[in-house]
């Protein structure tokens, strides 16, 4: 074998077996540092390809530093090489090659990264080897708090990854909040909360409140109620019902039917609640515009239990006018339910279920309103069904209110807030939480 084929040979082999190592380095960012499950990645020259004469002959002498791993002289010896003229595509992949293998088993992290966009721009990289070697870059340029080149870095390899895993979408999300990219954080994100609730996992919370973050700053309402709706779907409290309750008062200029029961749905929700004494102070006038002083009374006992609503003055004097007039109804309901049993139509069965549930009388309430859905003539059959859905939440009859919240999402308008009421009710239907006291 004359020398001139054994350091082809040689080349070939070394080539194939070039391996470049993934696993991105501790960085200050945590996220992006995460390694995915180990893989080794594998540097081919073609075999099959066309060496020039002139660097055959001088990257013989360099064959036996590769195979010593003397890299600092591969390195040194490297640009006499890139000075050889008209080189073929074979000598030019060749030396990218070296530089790589050198580069990396010389701890030059720069050279490295040089090395690695060199293969990349040049399309010397297998296609399965692309989003690797992106990610490589994208942790590379994090330590050097590039943040520009690493959010590029970390989307090129996103895209080119099929098998993409949540985290991978959070931390590409996070890298766009870092250079105020709002609409781009928020898309990735949102397929970090998709993939997972896809695959019957519980997304993260963070991941919702960073979209939350994101919309506030894009000003997209649209965006953040859908986003605040999914994330109290999960993890449900006062500061996430607040934050919705605000945005309907505000979209439908303070439509008293629909807050009345995006407030009951909230205040009625034991893991929910209000953030602030004004919503409570809200839906209490809500609820005795409404007749349902009962509902005002409850909702001022657990705002002061929780200390967020001042249980004296004139909030104390109003929660005991409410329990006065809830004292009233009680004796008044009986003969008005009778006199409703004999109407034709079923509106003032529901104007009498509500009295009921104002009450606390649940089973009274789903009764009489069922009652009044049945006979028909009900002006808002959404209201209605909603009402009898939170009756029979109260009951713990879950399988039956769902049909009726059900009900209310078919009757409400399309695309009304009723109907995301609706599903707000619904979500916390299917959720395992203990039945009330009532059931």
């Amino acid at each position: 074998m004359t020398g001139r084929h054994s350091w082809m040979n040689r080349t070939r082999v070394i080539s194939a077996a070039l391996m470049i190592a993934i696993a991105i380095p501790h960085l200050a960012n945590a996220q992006l540092a995460k390694p995915r499950k180990k893989k080794e990645e594998v540097v081919q020259t073609d075999p099959a390809a066309e060496y020039s004469v002139e660097f055959r002959k001088q990257a013989s002498k360099i064959q036996p530093l590769v195979n010593d791993k003397k890299w600092s002289e591969v390195l040194a010896a490297l640009p006499a090489l890139e000075a050889i003229p008209d080189k073929t595509p074979a000598d030019r992949k060749a030396l990218a090659t070296w530089r790589l293998q050198a580069t990396q088993g010389s701890g030059d992290q720069d050279g490295f990264a040089a090395a690695i966009e060199v293969f990349l721009k040049e399309g010397y990289t297998e296609p399965d080897q692309v989003g690797a070697m992106h990610r490589q870059l994208a942790a590379h340029y994090s330590a050097k708090q590039d943040r520009e080149k690493t959010v590029y870095h970390f989307r090129q390899f996103v895209d080119a990854t099929p098998d993409v895993e949540p985290d991978e979408f959070e931390t590409l999300g996070r890298l766009y909040l870092q250079v105020n990219n709002y609409a781009d954080a928020s898309q990735f994100l949102g397929k970090a909360i998709d993939l997972s609730a896809g695959r019957q996992e519980t997304p993260k919370e963070l991941w919702f409140q960073l979209r939350d973050r994101c919309f506030i700053e894009l000003k997209d309402d649209t965006g953040r109620l859908a986003n605040l709706e999914s994330l109290v779907g999960y993890y449900p409290n006062k500061e996430y019902y607040s934050r919705i309750v605000a945005i309907y008062q505000n979209q439908t200029k303070d439509d008293r039917t629909v807050m009345l029961n995006a407030y009951r749905l909230a205040i009625s929700d034991p893991l929910g609640g209000l953030a602030t004494v004004g919503g409570y102070l809200n839906y209490a006038d809500t609820a005795l515009v409404a007749g349902s002083p009962g509902e005002a009374a409850r909702a001022l006992e657990r705002g002061m239990k929780e200390g967020i609503v001042p249980s004296a003055g004139t909030n104390q004097q109003t929660l005991q006018e409410a329990k006065a007039a809830v004292a009233q109804d009680r004796k008044s309901l009986p003969s008005e339910s009778a006199a409703a049993g004999k109407n034709a139509k079923g509106q003032l069965d529901v104007k009498v279920g509500l009295g009921f549930y104002s009450t606390g009388d649940y089973e009274q309430a789903a009764a009489i309103t069922r009652r009044g859905i049945a006979k028909g003539g009900v002006a808002r059959l959404d209201d209605a069904n909603l009402l009898l859905g939170a009756a029979l939440m109260e009951l713990g009859r879950r399988d039956e209110a769902r049909a009726a919240f059900e009900a209310a999402r078919a009757a409400a308008p399309a695309g009304s807030h009723m109907v995301r009421v609706a599903g707000l009710w619904l979500t916390r239907a299917m959720r395992a939480d203990p039945a009330p006291s009532g059931g």
